[in-house]
């Protein structure tokens, strides 16, 4: 899996401990089927055997073991101030 990270993504984890987890969240409704999207949060998973592990310039990357490891994930910071998030999108 290649994994795309801009600068503003990378100091912005820095600040969050320097690992960050992408993993799939499922939504699900009544009467429509389920959306899986993704989601990256800034920390350790808790269950580390399901994620695969990827250091960039210092910062850990865990990655869902789920997300398929042929296509490049997108990181980006997004926000502003304190409502800053990284968005995590496959290509």
């Amino acid at each position: 899996m290649h994994i795309e990270i801009d600068s503003g993504a990378k100091e912005w984890i820095a600040l969050k401990g320097n690992e960050l987890t992408v993993k799939t969240i499922e939504v699900k409704a009544c009467c429509a089927p389920g959306v899986q999207d993704l989601v990256a949060v800034p920390g350790k998973p808790k269950k580390i055997t399901s994620f695969y592990e990827f250091t960039i310039d210092d910062v850990s990357i865990y990655v869902q073991k789920s997300i398929r490891g042929k296509e490049k994930l997108i990181l980006k910071l997004s926000g502003f101030s304190l409502l800053k998030s990284i968005s995590a999108k496959l290509q």
